[in-house]
């Protein structure tokens, strides 16, 4: 049977539309399941001690809106540096190598650290044990206190940026294009934040040479840290604290204010 124009229309706007209602779904659900973890508490732990510098503490965690409880193995390291080396992400389906597990620290970015978790930037391999191109490295850590020691479990969380696919987004779309990418895509879902409950970190990189200048909606940033990325000058920049809203046009300036 032959559609209309007018068919057509309406059979576009109605998938469009299903489309738009999936992904809702979906952002929700993530969402909803990143609170749930949120209102996780540990109520049993039981640590030994490990030949390497670390510690192997087992944690029973309850979820609060629930009788839940699961059993978590973590190492703890007296320093950063060992709790990188410890990385035991498991490979995803189908790879042969470890896009996330790293053991050399390239250069350090920036740490952020509360009673509960830390998080390290920093610029590592692509992919580890090879000479491949950089990458902006984020690994979160949960923390603990013995004694006076603070210390430092297996990464709990990861993700990295490439070097090679972040100047593609510069050259492609340009400085505004690459910090609203950055925004919509490193953080999104705050998976990367110490106080997901009371503020939004942002963060990214930039190629422009103003990038010290940057404003994003009249906002500076807390920092702009220059770094190196395949040898090329580069910008990390992040906010503390910056109230954006994904379903608008975030206003983006490389201007020098005073």
């Amino acid at each position: 049977m032959k559609l209309t124009r007018t068919k057509r229309l309406w059979l576009i706007l109605l998938l469009m539309i299903t489309a738009y209602l999936l992904m809702y779904s979906v952002v929700s659900d993530r969402k909803t399941s990143h609170n749930h973890e949120n209102t996780a508490t540990i109520t049993k732990s039981q640590t030994t001690k490990t030949g390497d510098n670390g510690t192997i503490t087992k944690q029973t965690i309850t979820n609060d809106d629930s009788e839940e409880e699961q059993e978590i193995e973590r190492s703890y390291y007296n320093t950063i540096e060992d709790a990188v080396k410890g990385s035991d992400f498991a490979l995803e389906e189908g790879e042969e190598v470890s896009y996330t597990n790293k053991k050399e620290i390239k250069e350090k970015v920036l740490f952020l650290e509360s009673d509960t978790d830390a998080l390290l930037f920093f610029i590592g391999n692509f992919i580890e044990n090879k000479d491949d191109s950089d990458a902006l490295v984020v690994y979160k850590f949960k923390v603990k206190k013995e004694g006076n020691q603070t210390k430092y479990s297996t990464p709990t969380n990861a993700t990295q940026i490439p070097a090679e696919s972040e100047k593609r987004i510069y050259k492609r779309g340009g400085s505004k294009y690459e910090i609203q990418t950055c925004l919509n895509l490193y953080n999104a879902y705050q998976s990367f934040n110490l106080y997901p409950e009371t503020t939004q970190l942002q963060w990214g990189m930039s190629y422009n040479k103003s990038a010290p200048n940057l404003t994003i909606n009249g906002d500076r940033p807390t920092k702009v840290i220059p770094i190196k990325m395949d040898g090329d000058d580069c910008y990390f920049w992040y906010y503390e604290d910056l109230k954006y809203d994904s379903s608008k046009k975030a206003e983006i300036s490389f201007k020098k204010t005073k």
